[in-house]
């Protein structure tokens, strides 16, 4: 497995604490602003990604799945520490 898909889930998870940071914090978006700012965000950070060799590194299953749960980990941890 590629590192690149790690970054793809940490980019999504990423992009969603940003925006509802923002959203939270900074300023009142509508859903559709919202909406349309993570899909911008998601878009331009999966171009960045695919253009850099770091990301195309291979990666075990066992570190894919530790990774991933740790995202998911961090995730819930930022988007309820958010909600304090």
């Amino acid at each position: 497995m590629e590192l690149k898909r790690v970054a793809y889930g940490m980019i999504m998870a990423g992009t969603l604490i940003v925006v509802r940071y923002i959203d939270l914090y900074i300023y009142d978006m509508p859903t559709l602003v919202a909406v349309i700012a993570i899909i911008g965000m998601m878009l331009i950070s999966y171009k960045l990604v695919d253009q850099s060799e770091f990301f195309k590194k291979k990666i075990s299953r066992n570190v894919y799945y530790l990774m991933n749960l740790i995202i998911v980990f961090l995730l819930f941890l930022a988007f309820y520490s958010l909600e304090l």
